[in-house]
């Protein structure tokens, strides 16, 4: 079932209705799979995987949905994640968790990692990075 899971958070639904003769009278993509645009903008906020530690680059990283499409979580930059195989795969069986707040995403790290298990915002983007230093 977890396979069938990810399979289902990376990939495509497409519905075809067609009539008893096989004639085809509609097909139905749903934006399951966040776009190009969608994707450099999130890389460019993110950065890489958004997990601590983690140094997979954003050209190696898949987008998660942090609300489950499956459970109305829209396909949009304010509800997508990059995330490394590793960490996308796992996601629910190592115990990150991982929440949008105001369109940055942030992580809270799961009991056997540290003592400090408070929300962070999560990037390593070059462009936000640099705006932290400039305003402390």
């Amino acid at each position: 079932m977890s396979l069938a899971r990810h399979v289902a958070c990376a990939g495509t639904i497409q519905r075809v209705t067609s009539r008893d003769d096989g004639r085809i009278i509609r097909i139905d993509v749903r934006d399951r799979v966040f776009n190009r645009y969608q994707r450099r903008a999130i890389a460019l906020r993110d950065g890489g995987c958004v997990i601590p530690g983690c140094g997979v680059p954003a050209s190696w990283c898949e987008i998660h949905h942090v609300t489950e499409h499956a459970g109305g979580g829209p396909t949009h930059t304010d509800n997508g994640v990059l995330l490394c195989w590793y960490h996308h795969r796992y996601l629910d069986r190592i115990g990150w968790q991982i929440r949008m707040n105001h369109g940055i995403p942030e992580v809270k790290a799961p009991g056997w990692w540290g003592t400090d298990h408070q929300w962070r915002p999560a990037t390593t983007s070059p462009t936000r990075l640099q705006h932290a230093i400039l305003t402390t």
